[in-house]
Order: structure tokens, then sequence, then C-alpha cells
């Protein structure tokens, strides 16, 4: 039911119908799916704004928002648009939330009040105390985990309500060797904590659930300060919020979640899609509201966003659309391999350009920071300029840098950097010895006797040795340059392992390094086109003034819009990526994935698929097109050039 308007804003006009029910919608569980694009902040600003126009006390409405920019943004937004009156409702995080409560009861828990906050440093360093507290077995000190690893599998496991064995299991099965120390280290954490009357992040959320959940009074006197609860980005949340969420209306009933099922793509950081698929059941008696108008995209653009997310199992049905009408058909190209593709994004930038569309307006998106790694090349060959944001640029990851650094002294035996970055590998030679010994490799030119360089007696000699034999080896191989990678690959594979715990990950890096330098004869020519840097680059630039083709990750492009968007490696095995490809969930979610990409454009977009993949032993092999713009009837797409 809507009451009528009693307040100085005419929300019938400022409002489409499924907005303004939203808003203006009186008490009971409400759950708003909001499409993309679909005025989301827009719908919880000013229902902010309305319960304060009706007489609700304001000190009485509590925003849960995942920011706290996020919830001052929207307050500032709803006074604007009422009055300083809603300068009193409380706005903030989950987290910050916790804290607030707390400070306050944390006595009915046994604990004190006064408690310190652990940020994510203090928690690492507290695991690293642990770590080097608990014995362990000495064949194993190399390969065990970090303490940064250990704390995100300990944060992870509370905030999913899991064990510790499902979470290295989930995320770090090649860690599950170490479950009992991890066990046995996150015992003495918890009791680091105890003793020394500290609170990481993980128990803002826990005991504040241990709080609503044991203490009736606590949670009668908490429903009773804020009789309103209003949630931004449901989609997003964990189990531990969910809970919160769920006792913290318990006693009224009045919450209201705002998020879309379609856009839930985290579940790496935690976040668990059954959430919002469960709060009708959790809050009984919701009424679920629908925004399906989008302000963002071309009707064109929706009818194949539609059709994407149309053949999800699972999900609230809806369908976009919209008043801007007309517009040019999404483009669907199939380039013959990688390099055609990052021909033809190029070629697509320059055409932009030309035509008015600046730089800032276009974005290319992709699955894995990888997948991004031919273009760059391509994009510095043609002198056009980019920012990155996600994944990782090739000379920006240590990783890399040291594989680059072997093929460097093999092309260039003086390259003193170089030499350094190789020696301070080797475990017992540190960075003075380093400089010195590079600068007499680098002055010796190709003589790498490493008995002249270092005495055997020293302790690094084997390993040093092993270095010189391998560069000496490799300077006398004359087959492809990924025959060299793949030998440097194998030497350095053990450092990888013992000094980085996502080692899996680092080296399919590494082997897509060697599938790059397929495609190169001249060592040389591949070194030069590794020199990604664009001229001028200023990273601390982002937005118009920076004058940059924005190059991102899906998972960094959540939430922002460009006038042309430009999906590359539409392709199975990139999205849906060969391990989701093992499980329903996971391939449902590189669906969402795939949608909120193609729902970033506005006015054109751009769906490349590569007809082939370049496999170092295999040759070129054919690809296919993505299972999920397979399904998109073919009708919705056209073949010919942008449209400006």
């Amino acid at each position: 039911m809507i009451e009528p308007f009693t307040g100085r804003i005419n929300y019938e006009r400022d409002l489409n119908p499924s907005q303004l029910q939203a808003v203006c919608s009186t008490g009971g569980p409400i759950l708003v799916i909001a499409g993309a694009g679909s005025g989301k902040t827009r719908t919880i600003v000013y229902r902010v704004a309305w319960l304060v126009d009706q007489g609700i006390d304001p000190s009485s409405i509590l925003l849960l928002t995942f920011t706290r920019k996020a919830a001052e943004q929207m307050l500032t937004r709803a006074a604007e648009l009422l009055d300083s009156r809603v300068r009193r409702v409380s706005g903030g995080t989950f987290h910050s939330t916790g804290n607030l409560l707390l400070r306050r009861y944390a006595g009915r828990l046994g604990l004190s009040t006064s408690f310190s906050i652990m940020d994510q440093a203090d928690s690492i360093e507290a695991f690293e105390l642990a770590k080097k507290t608990i014995i362990l077995p000495a064949d194993k000190a190399k390969g065990f985990p970090k303490a940064r690893t250990i704390a995100e599998i300990f944060s992870r496991a509370r905030g999913s309500g899991i064990n510790i064995d499902e979470a290295v299991r989930r995320r770090h099965p090649h860690l599950a060797e170490y479950v009992p120390q991890i066990k046995e280290i996150s015992e003495f954490y918890e009791e680091h904590k105890r003793s020394n009357n500290l609170m990481d992040y993980d128990d803002l959320l826990a005991n504040s659930v241990r709080l609503l959940e044991e203490n009736e009074t606590a949670r009668s006197e908490i429903a009773q300060r804020w009789q309103h609860v209003l949630v931004d980005e449901y989609q997003d949340t964990n189990h531990l919020q969910a809970v919160m969420l769920r006792l913290l209306a318990s006693e009224h009933g009045n919450v209201m979640a705002v998020g879309d099922d379609s856009q839930s793509i985290y579940s790496f950081r935690g976040a668990d899609f059954r959430n919002i698929m469960d709060f009708p059941t959790v809050f009984p008696g919701t009424t679920i509201i629908r925004l399906e108008e989008n302000y963002r995209s071309t009707s064109p653009i929706l009818a194949v966003t539609n059709s994407i997310i149309r053949h999800a199992s699972v999900g609230y049905s809806k369908t976009l659309f919209t008043r801007r009408n007309g517009g040019p058909l999404p483009l669907a190209v199939r380039p013959s391999d990688e390099r055609g593709q990052s021909r033809f994004v190029v070629q697509c930038v320059s055409e932009l350009t030309t035509h008015g569309i600046p730089p800032w307006e276009v974005a290319v998106l992709f699955r894995a920071g990888f997948h991004s790694f031919d273009l760059e090349g391509e994009l510095n060959r043609n002198r056009i300029p980019y920012a990155k944001y996600g994944g990782f640029k090739f000379l920006e990851s240590l990783h890399i840098k040291d594989v680059l650094a072997h093929l460097k002294v093999l092309n260039n035996p003086s390259d003193r950097l170089s030499w350094t970055r190789i020696l301070k590998i080797i475990p017992g030679i540190g960075p003075k010895t380093a400089m010195t010994l590079a600068g007499r490799l680098a002055e010796g030119g190709h003589s790498l006797d490493p008995a002249g360089l270092v005495p055997e007696k020293k302790k690094y000699w084997q390993a040093f040795k092993e270095v010189m034999d391998l560069i000496q080896g490799l300077g006398k191989q004359s087959g492809p340059i990924s025959e060299k990678v793949d030998r440097i690959n194998q030497y350095y594979f053990p450092f990888l392992r013992d000094n980085y715990d996502n080692y899996p990950k680092r080296m399919r890096d590494l082997e897509h390094l060697a599938d790059l330098t397929s495609s190169y004869r001249r060592l040389n020519q591949f070194l030069n086109d590794m020199a990604l840097e664009p001229p001028d680059d200023d990273r601390t630039d982002s937005g118009p003034t920076s004058k940059r083709l924005i190059l991102s990750t899906i998972h960094s492009a959540k939430g922002l819009e460009w006038h042309t968007v430009i999906i590359i490696w539409a392709s199975e095995g990139r999205i849906p990526s060969p391990m989701a490809a093992e499980s329903p969930d996971d391939l449902e979610e590189e669906r969402r994935l795939l949608y909120v990409a193609a729902t970033r454009a506005k006015h054109n977009l751009v769906i490349v698929a590569p007809r082939t993949f370049l496999d170092r032993n295999r040759g070129m092999i054919p690809t296919r097109l993505s299972r999920f713009i397979e399904e998109v009837p073919a009708e919705l797409f056209r073949s010919h050039p942008l449209s400006f």
C-alpha cells in the first residue's frame, strides 16, 4: 500500500512506477530486485527521504552499505532532497554497525567494551607471530603458507560459516596438507585476541550475531532503536552479514534489501548468492519489487543482455526495458586469432576516436587479467595510452619480471639490473652481493664461469652455479623462445612455490608468457614488445582528464558504464573459465559475469571471440564461441562496422 504524499517532494513525478512502489511501500519485508542501470541508488535515496517525510524518527532508520562513502553520499543526497533531518539517519557498513553495538553491549557477552580493533595489517602480524610460535616440521617450513594467506583462509571460513578444511578445499586446495597446522595457528590467533582485548573485522560481525542470538533483551533494545533497516547490494553479502540482518529485523520485519541476483559475481570474496535467493524464505511475507526500466543502455543492447540472463538456471525473472529505443545492434566479431582480435580492438578505438568518442568512454573488458596481455602489446605498438584495472600488467608482476630478467640477459649480457634481479632470487645472496656480482657479470660479457666469480666455499655456490649453467645452456639453445621460457619456468618453479602461496595461478601466468612468445622469431623483438609502459603513464590519474582507453577485468568494472564496451575473449575456456565448467554454481556465476560486462554499455556493445587459440604443443586450435553467446539469437547481432 502506498501512503498519500505529505512532504515537498513530488515522488510521482521523480520516480517510475516500480521505483515509486519501492520507495513508498509501508512496513514489512521488501526485496527490491534492481536490474542493471535501473536507478538503484536513486530508489534508496528517495526511500530514506520518504521514511523521514512520513514522520518516522530519522534516528530509528539504519542504512547498511558496503562502504562508508556510499552511505555518506546517499544520506547527503537524501538530505538535499528533503531537509537536514536526514542527517540523523544511521548509515554505515555492517562492520561499523557491529562496532557500534559491541561498544555498548559487549559486556553482555562477557567481553570488554574497550576492545581495540585490529586492521588487516594487525591481523596478518598476529598470524605471523602465531606461525613463529607453532613448531613446524623442518621439511615443510619452506612451502608453508604465508601469514597473509592463513589470515585469508581463516576470514573466509568465519564469514562463510564453514570450517577451515572447507575453506582450504574451495580456494587453496594445494595447501590441503597444511590444514592441521593452519587450525593450530588459528587457535593461537584466537587466544592472542582474547588475552589482548582485541577484535578483528570478522569479530565485529560474529560477536554482533552472538549478541543478537543469545541476548533477547539486547536484541529487543536494538530493534527498538532501529525500526527500519535498509541494505544496499544485498547480493554481495556473506553468511555472517545475512544472519546479522535477519536478527536486526527479527522483532519488527521492517527491512528492505536492494540488490540484483544477476550481478552476484563475488563468490571469491565470500559473497553468497543464496542470500538474495533465500530472502523471501528468511522473511516470510516479503513483497518483491522489480526495477526493470534501464536508464543506461539502448534497447538493442538490452535485447542481448536479457537473452544472456534469461537462460540462468536460478534467479528472479526480470526483463530490462528502456525508453532509449533505436541505436545499433551489438556487434559480434570472430577474428582468426588473438593477434587479429588485438588489431581489431585497436581499429575500433581508432575509429571511435576519429568520430569524437573520447578514449575514456571506451572500455575493453575481459574475464582475467592475462587475457589482455597481447592487446596491451598491440596498443603500445600503436602508441595508444591505456589504464588497466584489475589483474596486472606484465611489468608490474614480480614473477613475470623475474622470468623476463633471464631472457633479458640472454639478449644483452651487459644488463646489470636484470643480473641483479636474477641473483637476488638465490637464497643467501642479498642486495649488496647481488649488485657486486651483477656488475662483474655485466662487465665480463659472455663469461659465465662461476668459479671465477664466487668461491666454492660460499653457501650459495651450488645455486649460483645452477643459474650460470642455465644461462649458458639457454645461450647455446637454438630452438623457439617458448622452449627457453619453459626451461626458465622449470628452474624458477621451486622459488615460486616457496615464496608465493598462490603459486599455481602464477605458474599459469608464466605458461601463458611462454604461449605469447610462440609468434616471435627474434628474442629482442619479443622483449621490445614487452615494454608495456605507455609514455607518461600516471597511475594516480583516472577519468576524463587521463585521456586513456580503459582496460578492465569484469569484476573491476561492476557499477561503471561507458559509451562503448568491447568484450574480448568471449570464448569457451575464457568465459566460462575451464575450472568453472566443473561446477554448476560456478558456471552460473560465469554467466552473470558476462551479463555484468554487457550491461556496462550505453551505445555500442562489441563482443569479440577469436576463432583459434595458439597452443605451443598442438598449434592453432579452433575455439568455440562462449556458450552464453551461442544461446543469444543471431538476429540480435550485426557483423558490419561500428555505429557512431
